[in-house]
């Protein structure tokens, strides 16, 4: 129980324009989420953009730190829903949100061999050279697609 009260005090103190980033990302995510279970990729990959593109578009300081804010909205969104968000459910969110902004983003999908030798997937998104999700060590990853 207090874990749950420290949870609503520390929420409340977060300013509104946070609030709101959090809830879109919780909505979007959940849109996403279910959309990946009963859609094929062909009608998702709709969504994602121009195949191996990967626009070189400059933003101003106000961009960047938009960006940035949807990140955050999209790592808080991942840890506090019910649901689990994967890679490639945080980068669609994240992406979506930014195309609403019209904000151009590339998102990237890697493949890399574990120490088993079996491949491991991973997926991320880029904003004018920002990390947004899938934080991680991207020269151990080959990409094998990106879409903007």
């Amino acid at each position: 129980m207090m874990a749950l009260l420290k949870k609503i005090k520390s929420f409340t103190a977060v300013p509104w324009s946070t609030k709101w980033l959090f809830m879109e990302a919780v909505f979007t995510a959940a849109y996403v989420k279910a959309t990946l279970l009963f859609l094929p990729f062909r009608k998702v990959a709709l969504w994602l953009g121009p195949l191996n593109d990967q626009p070189d578009v400059p933003t101003t300081p106000e961009h960047q730190n938009l960006v940035k804010k949807i990140s955050f909205a999209v790592k808080l969104c991942d840890r506090y829903t019910p649901w689990p968000t994967e890679c490639y459910t945080r980068s669609l969110t994240a992406k979506i949100m930014l195309k609403r902004r019209k904000l151009p983003s590339t998102l990237y999908f890697g493949l890399r061999k574990d120490e088993k030798n079996s491949l491991q997937g991973h997926a991320w998104l880029q904003c004018s050279g920002i990390t947004v999700t899938g934080f991680c060590d991207f020269s151990q990853y080959q990409v094998h697609s990106r879409f903007s």
